[in-house]
């Protein structure tokens, strides 16, 4: 798997009002996304846990990775 490129620090979404058990879709610059539950948050909301639809795993997201984190 290619690294995708980091966003800048001017882009970087603030995931605090996110929780647990959310569906969620990751949206990258690039293209990919991503669409799963939120299993887990670090207390400063700066790296996410999804849990990828169709027994896509467990995906480890930081919020510095070029990610948009949205509602699904």
């Amino acid at each position: 798997m290619n690294a995708l490129p980091p966003a800048p620090d001017a882009e970087v979404q603030d995931w605090s009002g996110f929780r647990r058990g959310q569906h969620v879709t990751l949206r990258h610059a690039t293209g990919p996304q991503l669409h799963g539950v939120l299993d887990m948050r670090t207390d400063d909301a700066s790296v996410v846990w999804i849990l990828l639809n169709d027994g896509g795993g467990r995906r480890l997201v930081h919020r510095g990775d070029g990610y948009r984190l949205g509602h699904a």
